[in-house]
């Protein structure tokens, strides 16, 4: 779902340093060993163990064990600056319930006090309904890009919430900010409206609408409930209807949002700051995409090291930024869907879970967070409680929307994992069922049903399938393998399958399973020199696939290589072959067992033979 448009990147880089460089785990090092070359009092000893602990979490972004741990390293060594900022930073990440104190104690040093401590403190007398002390707090930020982006935000609903809603719509329109400027607009008409100035709110919330450059769900939202709250409901709910269809995963939530429609997202200050600073982290992450995706190419490793740092800082910021929003208001899901998703880019299921976990199951958006839980169950190993989710999904979710589609394509792959062949196959059905009625046809699908009908010995169905999915996709190299291997093992027209491995071959040259499938098509038509040639090239590439090795060893024992036979035989025995392979290979060795001894003028021709393969 797009909650912003992405502003230049220049901008974007320089606003998210004052947080990045903060959060830097090679900065933490350095300044608990010296202080980044600083003099400090030594009033404890350090804790290295604590220490330790804690930038293992860091890396792992295990933010409530970081925070535990910076604060027992602080206990033993209380006059760290670093160690108290840093303790502050994991502790708002985490939700901790001291980062008030915390942020007090770093703000009581004026060489310690920084952006995070002043919008913390201003953040918890905001929450605490102290509203003129937190402005205050507020004007004590330094002024930097960053602050420069979401100050107007957080000064304009501090305003309001003193009941100077005029003052606040007029400071925010007066903005000069081209890239924020649908943004400021769309908190400028919530304002108004929180403040009781109706038609005011109307133009601002149209205004906003017209100079978003997509689909923004707050806004949509706004405006549909402004129109619902003023009769015109066929319009507001095909308002809704129309953000649906800029995501397949909103429709899931469709039913949620239309039975909202009347409700506005956001309808008091502590609500519009936790806004500002979602906006502040989504921003935050977009940079810290383009930092990972930038083109490396000349770089070397060294620059591709320092970029995946970047992207890593930027992560950590806008995970403050979240941390933030969520302090401000716990149940905003659109944050913990963002932090979840950076959480599980960075290989962190477990803490994504987590996350999502926490989503009001009431929300118009709780469906979207449940596919995502579903899918970080299944990541994590957690089988059955991700299908369990899914199926619930699909008894849930209305059979017309487009997200159904993606429900049955993930409870189908995880049935599949779970060998439920029937159940994977009646998921995938549902996903094309789905699909033709919205007017497409996915091969994918067709392919993984494909797949499934193999596995569960359904050899007709796989087949029809599979030439089904070609006629969308013929220059498919896995579809052209998927069926021309198939047919290849059960004996089938070889002469086509060979040709659709051929072709395969042709547009995936380098693909190792792929050289293996034409390799044996040949040896099973009995060119087994040319075979040979290929499945010793694919087997240089994965030497620890069972399969491989079982086809190298076939072909070496039908050219009278048989001790370089069993040898291969065996060693695919000790790959952990599928049970349907292994057979195959014991049955192999068996053969290998009972066959005549070789005489010794066969071994001399043998050996002759293979010296004369070996030499160019």
């Amino acid at each position: 779902m797009l909650l912003c448009r992405i502003l230049p990147a220049v901008f974007l880089l320089s606003a998210s340093l004052s947080c990045a460089s903060a959060l830097s785990t090679p900065a933490l090092a350095a300044g608990a060993a010296h202080d980044g070359g600083k003099a400090r009092k030594e009033t404890g000893r350090i804790d290295s163990g604590a220490f330790l602990r804690a930038i293992v979490a860091v890396r792992f972004e295990d933010d409530a064990e970081a925070a535990q741990a910076f604060r027992q390293a602080l206990a033993a060594d209380p006059g760290n600056a670093e160690l108290l900022r840093q303790a502050l930073v994991r502790g708002i990440m985490s939700g901790a319930p001291d980062v008030g104190a915390l942020a007090r104690r770093v703000n009581a040093q004026s060489a310690s006090r920084n952006q995070v401590s002043v919008l913390a403190l201003g953040n918890e007398a905001a929450r605490q309904g102290r509203w003129a002390e937190a402005l205050g707090y507020y004007h004590q930020a330094e002024s930097d890009l960053l602050t420069h982006l979401i100050m107007p935000l957080l000064m304009a609903w501090g305003e309001q919430a003193q009941g100077h809603a005029g003052m606040a719509v007029k400071s925010l329109l007066a903005q000069d900010a081209p890239g924020l400027t649908p943004f400021y607009t769309l908190h400028a008409a919530l304002i108004a409206r929180a403040g009781g100035m109706e038609s005011r709110a109307q133009e601002l919330l149209f205004r906003a609408q017209k100079l978003m450059s997509g689909s923004d769900v707050l806004t949509a939202r706004s405006c549909a409930a402004w129109l619902w709250q003023h009769g015109q409901r066929e319009k507001a709910r095909e308002l809704l209807r129309s953000l649906e269809g800029t995501d397949p995963l909103l429709s899931l939530a469709g039913p949620g949002l239309q039975e909202n429609i009347g409700v506005f997202p956001v309808t008091s200050a502590r609500e519009g700051i936790a806004r500002a600073y979602l906006l502040a982290a989504f921003i935050l992450n977009q940079q810290g995409r383009e930092q990972m995706h930038a083109d490396p190419a000349g770089q070397g490793r060294l620059a591709a090291a320092q970029r995946n740092a970047s992207a890593f800082q930027f992560n950590e910021a806008s995970r403050l930024m979240l941390g933030f929003a969520l302090e401000m208001d716990p149940t905003l899901v659109e944050a913990r869907l963002m932090l979840a998703e950076i959480q599980n880019e960075e290989d962190h299921p477990e803490a994504a879970r987590e996350t999502l976990l926490h989503v009001p199951p009431n929300d118009p958006l709780a469906p979207v967070a449940m596919f995502r839980l579903s899918m970080f169950d299944i990541a994590a190993g957690r089988l059955d409680d991700g299908i369990a989710l899914l199926h619930r999904l699909s008894s849930e979710a209305p059979e017309q929307a487009a997200g159904q589609a993606q429900v049955e394509r993930v409870l189908g792959a995880a049935l599949l994992e779970k060998k439920d062949w029937q159940g994977a196959i009646a998921a995938y059905t549902r996903a094309m069922e789905l699909d033709r009625k919205h007017g497409s046809v996915d091969w994918a699908l067709l392919s993984m049903r494909a797949t499934t009908y193999y596995e569960a010995g359904d050899w007709p169905h796989a087949r029809a399938d599979a030439r089904a999915a070609l006629a969308y996709a013929p220059d498919e190299p896995s579809l052209l393998n998927f069926l021309g291997y198939s047919m290849t093992e059960r004996h089938e027209n070889l002469p086509e399958a060979e040709e659709l491995l051929r072709k395969a071959h042709r547009l995936a040259p380098d693909e190792a399973a792929i050289t293996d499938s034409l390799g044996w098509v040949r040896v099973e038509q009995g060119d087994v020199d040319g075979g040979l040639v290929l499945l010793e090239k694919a087997a240089e590439q994965i030497p620890e696939d069972p399969e491989v090795n079982y086809h190298l060893g076939e072909a070496y024992w039908r050219l009278g290589r048989r001790t370089e036979a069993v040898d291969q035989w065996n060693m695919a025995l000790g790959l952990h072959p599928t049970p349907s392979d292994e057979g195959l290979i014991r049955a192999a060795l068996a053969r290998a067992d009972m066959a005549p001894p070789v005489k010794p003028d066969e071994k001399m021709g043998d050996q002759s033979t293979q010296q004369g393969e070996k030499t160019p």
